[in-house]
Parts: C-alpha cells; structure tokens; sequence
C-alpha cells in the first residue's frame, strides 16, 4: 500500500515537472514577464514557485480525497473513524453507500423511499453568503451612498480611457485621431488626399466635390462640422446617413490627407456644366472659427453624464 502511494506521489511529481518543461518560455518572454513583475516588488521565479507549490498542495489534497472516497465507498471506514474525521469530509459530508440505510425516510410513495439528504455545509455557506453580500451592497449604495452609481462610474471610467488614450498619443508620436488631427496645407499632401478621394469618394461625392449622393463639398455648408476634427471624424467613422466608416481602408494618415483635400474644394468653382448639388447643413465661418479657442473638457463630460444618464434611464 505505501509503495502505491509512493509510486503515485513520484508520477505526480514528473507531471508536473514535465508540464513546467512543456511550458517553457523563451528568455525574452521570460525577461518581458521580469520587468512586468518588478513594479509589484516581487521577481517571476518567486510567482512561479508559489505556483508550483499550490499546483503541489492541490494534487496532494486531491489525492487524499480520492484515496478517501474509495475506503468510504468500499466500506473499509470504521465507525470510530466516522467520529474522528476531518473537517473538509464533513464540509463536503463524504458518506459511504453503507450509511444510506440510517437516512431513509420512512414515508414511502408509491413504494419509494426517499433518502434524507440535506445540502452540503459548503453549499449553504455559500447561500447565506449571498444573502450577507446582498444586504451589505443594499445599505451601502441605498442608504450610505459610499459607492459609485453606474452613471458616475461610466464617467469616470471613460476620463481615465482619455487620459490613457493622451499618454499613448503622447508617446507613439506618428498617430492621428479626431483629437490632434491639424489642416494639411502642403501640395504634396493635397495631392494624396486628392488620390484617395478620386479613388474611394468621386461615386458619392462627384469627381469635384460638386455632390452626387453626398453633401457638396465646394459650398460653406456642412452638415456634420466643417472643421477638420469634424470633416476627419465624419469620414472615420461614417455617417447614420449612409456613408461607411473609412478608418480601417485609409488608415490615420490617409483620414487626414483626404480630410484636409476636402476642406481645399470649399470655395471652388466647379467646370461649365456640371451641376453642384443644393447646399446641406449649416454655415460654417472658416476664419471666425480659427479665432476663436475654448476648452471643451467640461462639455464633453456633460455630454458624458447626459448620455449615461439617458442609457440607465432607457
């Protein structure tokens, strides 16, 4: 019997050195994780060999339960044992078939009997609980009001999404988005945002800005802002009136290439004979905008509770 229990603690052991060769890392991914782990003050060898021990305790628990459950099943337990037995088999009350006779009811249906089996300590533990969890959050958030509600949390969530978002553009350097996106004025770049608008917007827009489907782009008149934020969001991410989103066939600095070329058309002329389509949306003053400045954090985080608000609400 100790050989076996030997012979099983051994296989357990090479599994799990073997597992640890299976999962092997290269030593950049190792270095990577290193670096990863030190701003908790704790190295990777020390995770892995707590690791490696829990790993360890759970097989052997495992184990005992298993070898356990086989003698209760077998009926090799004595009585003098059933009173001695430890705290987890009565948590998880592991019986042997042999003590289903103490538990029958003596009420039968039908000519069947039913046996007395209540919940295990484990599960009930776990029912009341909830029940606990259950009140506690109720006085916290009803009565306390020491918790965040979901509106503020979505608030909150997304300021730190911003300030996020700004380290990355701070640090990535060649990124564009509606947030730092500025006017192209060079040829050069004109040129390339006219490519990409001959190639992917003359169905809708007409070869001349003139509008066919689309809004006109040679008039003062823009239906979704005429600034360049505005005119670069728009194509990115489309419109509810039918334009699809460009983001992912122009990329960062096509959006702002074609952007830029579109604002250009404003004030053009179109060739004898071709039609423009009426003007769309609402004037827009090119240079009493580029005068005036503001901060638009506090609207934007208005705009942020209003919306959370209206989403609960609905």
């Amino acid at each position: 019997m100790k050989k076996n229990r030997f012979a099983k603690y051994g296989m357990m052991l090479a599994c799990l050195l073997a597992s640890q060769v299976a999962f092997g890392q290269s030593l950049e991914e190792i270095n990577q994780a290193n670096a990863s782990y030190e701003s908790f003050g704790i190295s990777l060898a020390t995770v892995l060999y707590i690791f490696a021990l829990i790993l360890v305790i759970i097989a052997g628990g495992m184990l005992m339960i298993a070898v356990r459950m086989k003698r209760y099943l077998k009926g090799e337990m004595t009585e003098a044992y059933e009173n001695r037995k430890p705290w987890w088999e009565k948590v998880f009350q592991i019986k042997s078939l042999s003590s289903d006779k103490d538990t029958v009811i003596n009420h039968p249906h039908d000519g069947i009997y039913e046996l007395d089996n209540p919940p295990p300590p484990w599960f009930m533990f776990l029912f009341y609980g909830t029940i606990v969890f259950a009140l506690i959050y109720y006085v916290r958030f009803t009565f306390l009001d020491s918790g965040y509600t979901q509106a503020e949390e979505y608030v909150e969530q997304m300021r730190l999404a911003e300030e996020e978002h700004k380290e990355f553009l701070a640090t990535a350097g060649d990124q564009i988005d509606e947030t730092n996106v500025v006017l192209l004025t060079e040829e050069a770049d004109l040129n390339k945002g006219k490519t990409i608008y001959t190639t992917n917007c003359v169905t809708c827009h007409g070869k001349h800005g003139e509008g066919i489907v689309g809004p006109n782009f040679t008039d003062k008149y823009w239906k979704f802002g005429g600034d360049i934020k505005d005119v670069f969001k728009t194509i990115k991410y489309g419109t509810t009136g039918g334009m699809q989103p460009w983001a992912q066939s122009m990329g960062p600095a096509g959006l702002q290439a074609v952007a830029s070329y579109v604002i250009s058309l404003e004030g053009t002329t179109v060739p004898a004979g071709v039609v423009g389509r009426p003007a769309e949306g609402d004037l827009y003053d090119r240079s009493a905008a580029s005068e005036e400045g503001g901060d638009e954090t506090e609207i934007e985080a208005q705009d942020s509770v209003e919306t959370a608000d209206t989403t609960l609400n609905e």
